[in-house]
């Protein structure tokens, strides 16, 4: 099994004012790492407008967003806790809004790979305990032990 949880790849209280903000911003920093390609924030920003990656649990919400594996150089899940909330579509429901605080953007090579990350990463979320434990981590260190130890 990789490994996709890097310590540098945690972000805590980051700020965004919205969805568009927060992928120029988390794009120019995985760029800056060379995880991704030059024209990884514009193919993200289309397919989040096309295919909505915000996720519903009913009392919380999520976003795993991603793109075509060509744009990604560095494979990994740069795991996100945002300072305030931010608006994503619902993933099944493209006319809902969900505000949400914890975002996940997959950097997978493989297509089918990112299939199976994706639902890997979707039952780990649903479990209300574990959504509850990263959002109260201090610190990136927790966030990586409670990923690792579940993921």
């Amino acid at each position: 099994m990789k490994d996709y949880f890097k310590e540098e790849n945690v972000f805590l209280k980051f700020e965004a004012e919205n969805r568009d903000e927060f992928f120029s911003k988390i794009g120019e920093i995985l760029l800056e790492k060379k995880y991704v390609k030059e024209d990884f924030v514009d193919s993200i920003k289309e397919r989040e407008k096309n295919y909505p990656t915000g996720l519903n649990f009913g009392e919380y919400n999520i976003a795993i967003p991603h793109t075509n594996p060509e744009f990604v150089n560095e494979e990994g899940i740069v795991t996100v806790r945002l300072k305030n909330p931010v608006i994503f579509r619902d993933m099944g429901m493209d006319e809902n809004d969900l505000e949400v605080l914890l975002v996940f953007v997959l950097l997978i090579k493989k297509g089918e790979e990112q299939v199976n990350t994706l639902m890997k990463l979707m039952s780990l979320l649903e479990k209300k305990d574990i959504y509850e434990k990263l959002i109260k981590a201090e610190e990136k260190d927790d966030i990586l032990k409670i990923l690792k130890k579940n993921f």
